[in-house]
């Protein structure tokens, strides 16, 4: 009989070890951004999110998905390390320069965000495992070529047309 329990309670301790392994317990994410900021080369602007993430617990394999003001993106992962990445694009017009929150969330959080979601309740109230926030500088609408090369092709034409007035004043 005592050996029954000592399987009972190995299979307990698998089963719910096993529902707990793939939480990071106080993560500490270090992170970089990119954002477009043309507005002339492209119709809508790609951001990018690059993230390292330590947990205490040293987890592998992770399951991230994040929450971009109301949208959720899943999130990849690198296959060495725990290097992960979380892009998208919006409308050109859409994005102004503003503070970007992002949310990030494992598995379990993010099945309670999609039960807030289709239980009409307040997403914010859903505990996520870290947020990460940067600003984007919004669009400009720089020339696309550079002044050093306009300033060159306007010298340029100048010297074309004097050259040539001097010519016919010659001539």
């Amino acid at each position: 009989m005592g050996f029954q329990r000592l399987i009972n309670f190995a299979f307990i301790f698998v089963l719910f070890g096993g529902a707990t392994a793939n939480t990071c317990v106080q993560p500490t994410p270090s992170f970089s951004h990119y954002t477009s900021n043309n507005e002339k080369l492209s119709q809508s602007s790609a951001v990018v999110v690059e993230f390292t993430l330590k947990c205490k617990n040293k987890v592998d394999d992770l399951l991230l998905f994040a929450d971009v003001e109301g949208t959720q993106i899943p999130v990849t992962k690198s296959p060495e390390g725990n290097n992960f990445q979380v892009s998208w694009t919006s409308s050109s017009l859409v994005q102004a320069s503003k503070m970007y929150k992002v949310r990030f969330f494992d598995e379990e959080g993010y099945s309670n965000l999609r039960k807030a979601i289709r239980s009409s309740q307040d997403i914010n109230s859903v505990k996520e495992l870290f947020q990460v926030e940067f600003k984007h500088p919004g669009l400009s609408s720089k020339l696309w070529i550079r002044s050093e090369l306009l300033a060159l092709i306007v010298a340029t034409i100048v010297f074309y047309v004097v050259c040539k007035e001097r010519s016919e004043v010659i001539a």
